[in-house]
């Protein structure tokens, strides 16, 4: 079998973040050719280009059929080095996305945004299913986005197993990344304190009182032993992307000192790299 140069397929919601991506593959040296009309595809997986490509295809290029493009890139990928990387995110967020750059969806249907973005789903999830890496970048900054893809595609520079860490909010919803999720509010709440209501948990009074609390160094004890027997098991799958979230009723109190301990304590294993993000803290 002849693989070759690395053939990467950017596909994904429009607003997901495809466009990002392709800027960040064209950063780390791959040739980038966005919306592709998929009469050529093929002509350009066969073509003798010696670099790496990165293609974006999406709703936008002529004769789009994601049902047809999976099938080709199923059938190509028996002989070429390719993959695809689905670009993915939730739907108030595309909406905020398209409200705040003033940019009309591609589709242009004459439907509520929702509606349209339903039918997009729909339409591209052949390729959702046979996809090789899944981004949601709902809660994903770019700068993390491109630290995701470095670790993603350019294995033999980075051999570091990246973590990120989040606190967030039950009220505000899951963070849709997140691999391995705890629950914090067992823990007593200082909203219900007058004195401790209005401080956040980077305060050392909010600190001292989650951390001084019962239970919370047995729970502590149990999953920083639960993660460290995890660490190997995600290497050996390859998983060198980790996030971890720690979600509180608000995400301003119990959630940060806990993700903020955690956080300090994966730091000083020298085969992390470790970043945090309080995803709530400042709604």
């Amino acid at each position: 079998m002849t693989m070759g140069k690395k053939i990467i397929i950017v596909t994904g919601l429009s607003g997901a973040g495809r466009t990002s991506a392709l800027k960040i593959f064209e950063d780390f040296g791959f040739e980038a050719i966005d919306n592709i009309p998929t009469s050529l595809l093929v002509d350009i997986i066969e073509a003798k280009i010696k670099t790496n490509l990165a293609l974006g295809i999406d709703i936008r290029s002529r004769n789009f059929n994601a049902k047809k493009v999976s099938e080709l890139i199923i059938t190509k990928k028996k002989k070429k080095n390719i993959s695809i990387v689905f670009f993915d995110c939730e739907t108030q967020n595309l909406i905020n996305r398209f409200k705040e750059s003033r940019r009309i969806h591609p589709l242009k249907l004459d439907l509520p945004m929702v509606e349209v973005i339903d039918r997009e789903r729909i339409w591209l999830n052949p390729l959702k299913i046979i996809s090789d890496f899944y981004i949601n970048t709902t809660d994903l900054p770019i700068n993390l986005l491109r630290k995701k893809i470095k670790i993603l595609f350019d294995r033999d520079i980075h051999t570091k197993t990246m973590v990120r860490v989040i606190s967030f909010g039950y009220k505000n919803g899951l963070p849709k990344e997140a691999d391995l999720v705890f629950d914090v509010r067992f823990l007593k709440n200082p909203f219900y304190v007058k004195s401790l209501k209005n401080l956040n948990g980077k305060n050392k009074k909010i600190v001292q009182f989650v951390k001084n609390q019962k239970h919370f160094s047995d729970f502590f004890d149990t999953i920083n032993d639960l993660f460290n027997k995890m660490l190997s098991g995600f290497k050996d799958e390859g998983k060198d992307y980790i996030t971890v979230a720690f979600g509180c009723t608000g995400g301003v109190h119990r959630s940060v000192v806990s993700s903020e301990m955690f956080f300090l304590n994966l730091k000083k294993n020298k085969n992390l790299e470790v970043f945090i993000d309080h995803r709530d803290l400042k709604k």
